[in-house]
């Protein structure tokens, strides 16, 4: 396992269990403790965790301004995120028009896209151009813009002039977080104004919202429920939440 996804898989756990041991984690993916050390202080220097005696814990995952580097992103709850991307790529038809923002979670409606035919995919995200790089019958159009090296993705004025020169059927995005306050937030503006202007032009909007994203607030609102079409989610909402989502006219799908 290289470093980079090890350090990924540390990540997801820390979302998930909010704190890691040296020792656990060093028998988990079968190296050294000090491997599991090093991995721990680099992260650290991220700004992703606090290291403790024998281990470290996550930090605030409620700071707002908090975006961990794509890399970290992509590693966290994997199987979710997946399930999600598969049932989205099932509403997609042939010759669909589509965007994709720059989350990890569209990421993975791009790796299930592959046998769809003459697909249109805009997107600001270089990995998603990447991922479909090779299929033959899909045409990729890039926003272009100002590149983000921490997401990988395409933003700023440029990038929003060329998402308003087209039109979608449909549009496929994610966020920092998502709740009954503040609704869908993000952590940073221009990835926000990105997917503002995506809502605007697109006809079907859908928000691909992972449990580990329930809850979490980012200091910029990017959109509200009545924007949404659609939420595809891997765990049921909290049950404290159903007078919240029946106020708006959102179908709400669980992939499993």
């Amino acid at each position: 396992m290289f470093g980079i996804e090890r350090r990924s898989k540390i990540m997801s756990i820390l979302y998930e269990k909010k704190s890691i041991l040296v020792s656990e984690a060093a028998l988990s993916f079968y190296v050294t403790e000090e491997t599991i050390r090093r991995d721990l202080k680099e992260l650290e220097k991220k700004g992703l965790l606090t290291r403790t005696h024998g281990g470290a814990v996550l930090v605030d995952a409620d700071d707002k301004r908090l975006e961990p580097p794509l890399e970290i992103r992509e590693g966290i709850n994997i199987k979710g995120k997946n399930s999600i991307g598969k049932y989205a790529a099932d509403m997609v038809n042939d010759g669909d028009t589509l965007f994709l923002d720059a989350s990890t979670s569209s990421l993975y409606v791009a790796k299930h896209l592959k046998n769809k035919k003459n697909l249109t995919i805009i997107t600001n995200a270089e990995r998603v151009i990447i991922e479909l790089a090779s299929c033959k019958d899909m045409t990729l159009i890039s926003t272009g813009g100002i590149f983000r090296s921490s997401s990988l993705s395409y933003v700023g004025r440029a990038a929003e002039n060329t998402i308003s020169n087209y039109y979608a059927n449909k549009l496929f995005l994610s966020c920092k977080g998502f709740s009954p306050k503040s609704e869908l937030t993000d952590s940073n503006e221009q990835e926000s104004e990105i997917r503002k202007t995506m809502i605007r032009c697109s006809s079907e909007v859908i928000f691909l919202c992972d449990h580990t994203k329930f809850d979490k607030v980012g200091y910029v609102n990017t959109a509200r429920l009545t924007d949404i079409n659609t939420i595809i989610t891997d765990k049921p909402f909290p049950d404290s939440w159903t007078e919240y989502l029946n106020e708006a006219p959102v179908r709400i799908e669980l992939a499993k």
